[in-house]
């Protein structure tokens, strides 16, 4: 471990304000999204300093959005509260979330504290907030009827013509319960995705997306229902490609859904990204494995998957545009004192109080005999850190314990 760290590889997170100024001095570009990863989802802490992080952002660097892992369609109900007001919180966080997220206080206290600082702004200059998750569970996807519908309205509000008539599809989705059979995760011959009606659907979903490009010089006069018209078109033909390889059952069946939800996932942060340039950068929040530059692995018991997460589609879209700061935990919630020869060990000798890094510097100093820790099966789908990706991320944000926690907006 060496006696003094370059002044450029780290900075104490105790007042985030200069270590956030401080790191994103040494990215190349001002990145349009920056991403921070959590290795848990279910530890506290980490939304809880995100929240820290991001009021930071939004005070002093002229952020104006956030987007985390949850449902892209149910976190328009939480902007609308935001921004408008629309329903109550108590409304929103059951309701506006996906996975149980909205049962998670650092969530409440974020839009809470969004809602306040909204209050008597200018539209412009209010902050927004965005799931970007496919709209679905960890053993299901539901139906892509309420999507379609809602890209048949707008089509038919603004043209003369839609071809395609609602009752059409209302008829082939059918019952929405035939879809979020959870049967149909592990076996493919209980999905309705290779069906007749779902064929079918997807050719409409594809006829409307097709007539929605064709009028986009009409339709975009009102960006935010184009822009809300293109969501839903993008989400009817996620939902019907997740639901054709549910019913395939090819082997490399679960790597190919994995992939299709990244896929959905980086193109909802793509069209985020657009629409937020003009305003400012976007916070974007998830687990590590969903925004990590590198190619994911996953065994368990004979099951061997391998697909690409969000952040690998991100990083070749936009390049530098896109940045990438992992979180990582020393000890706490379940997790011993880590061994000092892996990352998180040798980087809890270093301080004592939460650092944020830049990885440019810090891979320059780490020793290269350090190895990823085994400690973590007590906190479920912890992902440690491994040395050999580090040099793939762009910061990391080291939480040597839980005693400091980020203090929520």
């Amino acid at each position: 471990m060496p006696n003094n760290m370059p002044p450029e590889t780290g900075w104490e997170m105790t007042e985030p304000r200069d270590a956030l100024t401080s790191f994103l001095s040494t990215l190349p570009n001002t990145p349009q999204l920056l991403a921070l990863g959590e290795p848990a989802h279910s530890v506290e802490a980490f939304p809880a300093w995100r929240n820290r992080i991001f009021r930071t952002l939004v005070e002093h660097h002229a952020y104006r959005s956030i987007a985390i892992e949850s449902d892209v369609l149910a976190g328009l109900r939480v902007d609308a509260h935001v921004t408008s007001g629309q329903e109550t919180l108590d409304e929103v966080m059951q309701h506006g979330f996906s996975h149980g997220f909205g049962e998670v206080k650092a969530n409440c206290d974020l839009i809470a504290w969004m809602h306040g600082f909204n209050a008597g702004r200018d539209e412009a200059d209010r902050v927004r907030f965005y799931g970007f998750d496919a709209p679905t569970e960890t053993m299901w996807a539901p139906s892509p009827r309420h999507s379609l519908l809602e890209l048949h309205t707008c089509l038919a509000e603004h043209l003369p013509e839609v071809s395609i008539d609602r009752s059409t599809i209302t008829r082939l989705c059918g019952d929405d319960d035939r879809w979020t059979n959870q049967a149909a995760a592990m076996d493919a011959t209980q999905s309705v995705g290779a069906g007749e009606d779902a064929k079918r659907l997807r050719w409409l979903a594809d006829e409307l997306l097709t007539l929605l490009e064709m009028e986009t010089p009409r339709l975009m006069v009102q960006p935010d229902n184009f822009w809300h018209a293109r969501l839903h078109a993008r989400t009817a033909l996620g939902l019907l490609r997740y639901h054709a390889r549910m019913a395939d059952s090819a082997p490399d069946r679960v790597s190919r859904m994995l992939t299709l939800r990244d896929v959905m996932m980086a193109d909802n942060l793509t069209a985020i990204a657009e629409r937020e340039a003009p305003r400012g950068p976007t916070l974007v929040f998830a687990h590590n494995g969903h925004l990590q530059r590198h190619t994911a692995r996953w065994t368990s018991g004979t099951m061997h998957l391998e697909w690409c997460p969000a952040g690998v589609h991100l990083a070749a879209r936009m390049g530098e545009r896109y940045a990438f700061v992992a979180t990582a935990l020393g000890q706490g919630a379940g997790l011993p004192v880590p061994l000092p020869d892996t990352p998180e060990g040798w980087l809890s000798q270093l301080s004592g109080s939460p650092q944020l890094y830049a990885t440019r510097a810090l891979v320059r100093v780490l020793p290269s005999s350090l190895a990823k820790r085994t400690d973590t099966s007590s906190i479920p789908g912890y992902s440690p850190m491994k040395p050999e990706h580090l040099e793939r991320t762009d910061g990391v944000l080291f939480l040597p314990s839980l005693a400091t926690q980020g203090s929520t907006p």
